[in-house]
């Protein structure tokens, strides 16, 4: 795949509010770490974002698919959609500071497929899709713990301008996927010490971005289900 290949989705003032009511509504335990408010409610907030562009991205190609399950997987909401036969598992990230920009993303990092299995054959999911927002990651949590939001608010236009939520706007990119077929194909072609990496308390198999499928070539896919 190549790096022009990624998609700017379509996201505009209406579904990020409509992204931020969803995030007020779910309630989940963050486990991984001991993060600000601020901060997990923003994850909240792009998962559910991730999911809306994803959708939108989706129909206008024709597909339509049907939101099955809402996780936390500890770095972000995990949403998992259902289109025909397939489980497709929706991955949603931030941009690196040490990276700087999302072509070098692009070339170094991977999609974050969680390791919460022995074997890579028993990943849960059979297709796994990447979407990252143009923000620095570390930057942005130091903006966010100095914020004083009021998260009990309901009021979603004061809570639109308290996170900068307009930001979402032209900067959430479908960047790849996988299938996990192919995944676990490639993963058992690799050294044992190969085959996973790390980050915040957790494992993640291995799965580069540059080595994906083009989001041009998801939708082929879906339509020849």
């Amino acid at each position: 795949m190549d790096f022009a290949e990624i998609v700017t989705l379509n996201i505009i003032e209406d579904d990020i509010k409509k992204a931020i009511k969803k995030a007020k509504e779910q309630k989940f335990l963050d486990n991984l770490r001991n993060r600000h408010p601020n901060v997990a409610f923003d994850s909240k907030l792009r998962g559910y974002i991730g999911e809306i562009a994803l959708r939108k991205w989706l129909a206008t190609n024709g597909i339509t698919i049907h939101t099955t399950n809402i996780m936390d997987d500890g770095s972000g909401m995990d949403i998992d959609f259902k289109y025909k036969d397939l489980d497709i598992e929706l991955k949603t990230s931030l941009i690196p500071d040490v990276d700087g920009n999302l072509e070098t993303v692009f070339q170094k990092r991977d999609i974050k497929i969680i390791k919460r299995e022995e074997r890579i054959e028993d990943l849960k999911g059979d297709v796994h899709i990447q979407i990252y927002y143009k923000h620095l990651r570390e930057k942005k949590d130091i903006w966010l713990k100095s914020q004083q939001i009021d998260l009990e608010s309901e009021d979603i236009d004061y809570l639109y301008q308290a996170f900068m939520a307009k930001r979402y706007i032209n900067e959430t990119i479908l960047v790849a996927w996988i299938d996990k077929e192919t995944l676990v194909s490639r993963i058992n072609n690799l050294p044992e010490y190969k085959r996973t990496w790390g980050y915040a308390q957790r494992r993640f198999w291995k799965s580069p971005l540059k080595d994906s499928f083009s989001p041009d070539e998801f939708i082929t896919y879906l339509l020849n289900r």
